[in-house]
């Protein structure tokens, strides 16, 4: 078969045209947009994953846009969704304040072409394309065994919820309590985001309960009440207190003495992971069936005999991100 004669000018429209669609194919990859909707904006948890989101936005060229509430609630979360949504986006993260109102938005959401992935919290239905979180219910058995360690046995202990029937926040409670062994566990508290409120029930909780000897937090908000009413009532070192989370204050309450051992999870891996897995769908990288639903990371105990080990101290929260 004899091949047709190219000149210089064919040569040179074919290169101009291949760096065209080079420059084209280059310029859409640049241009995925994705709506990072968190759970509370401003807690040192989520600044950590702003900073892994924003630092997987720039390896794979995504626009991000992160924006969402003050506080943990659904009703002030869900119109930066509404408005994320209207942005027409390339995909959606998502950290659910409500484990079942945006379901229905979600699953909609996925079957009109739009990916989304959630962080943090879980759905009740699986819906989305992948939820990225900690293991909540090892994070709650690994600070029981640390309560066991620097409170011993017998006595009275009180667990900090948030509010109840949240599948993330239920699964901490439940890892703890059913995995202390002895001592008597009053009934959960739920002071929600308000350290006021967990500053006052855990002081109520300290002048009722003479044989107090730990006190577990679930999440940050309550951590900081629980630390400020121990500090009140001069029972620091008495009263052992282990959290979840490792924000900069609580890391300096930590070597202080305040706290005895801090869970502490991966919050800049998920804004990372989620990033990078929503540019690899939207690029057409990785293909939506061979999505795993359930990608769970793992937590580490920061001690103060162990918190400056760089294997642990790694994990601590940032107190800020560069935009």
């Amino acid at each position: 078969m004899k091949l047709p004669k190219l000149n210089n000018r064919s040569v040179l429209r074919a290169s101009v045209a291949g760096v065209v669609a080079t420059m084209f194919a280059m310029s859409a990859a640049a241009e995925t947009n994705v709506e990072f909707i968190a759970g509370v904006i401003g807690d040192p948890f989520y600044n950590s994953m702003e900073c892994g989101a924003r630092e997987a936005a720039a390896e794979f060229g995504v626009t991000l846009s992160w924006t969402g509430p003050t506080d943990w609630d659904i009703a002030k979360q869900q119109p930066f969704i509404d408005a994320a949504v209207q942005n027409a986006p390339d995909a959606m993260i998502i950290a659910p304040t409500d484990s079942r109102a945006l379901i229905t938005q979600i699953q909609q959401l996925v079957s009109d072409g739009i990916p989304v992935i959630t962080v943090d919290a879980p759905l009740d239905e699986p819906v989305e394309v992948q939820t990225i979180q900690s293991n909540h219910y090892e994070g709650g058995k690994a600070a029981a065994e640390a309560m066991k360690i620097v409170a011993g046995t017998g006595g009275s202990y009180i667990v900090l919820g948030l509010k109840p029937g949240l599948p993330d926040i239920d699964a901490r409670v439940n890892g703890f309590t059913e995995n202390l062994g002895g001592g008597n566990i009053l009934p959960t508290l739920y002071p929600e985001t308000s350290t006021s409120r967990a500053s006052e029930q855990v002081a109520a909780a300290i002048l009722s309960t003479p044989d107090l000897k730990g006190i577990y937090a679930t999440h940050f908000s309550a951590a900081t009440g629980a630390a400020a009413a121990i500090l009140q009532a001069g029972r620091q070192g008495d009263i052992k207190l282990v959290a979840f989370d490792a924000a900069p204050q609580q890391v300096r309450d930590l070597k202080d003495g305040i706290y005895d051992a801090l869970v502490v999870q991966e919050p800049h891996n998920m804004g990372y992971e989620s990033v990078k897995l929503a540019a690899q769908i939207a690029s057409g990288e990785v293909d939506l069936a061979s999505v795993e639903h359930d990608n769970f990371l793992g937590s580490v105990i920061a001690t103060r005999d162990n918190m400056n080990d760089a294997d642990v101290a790694k994990f601590f929260y940032a107190a800020a991100c560069k935009r």
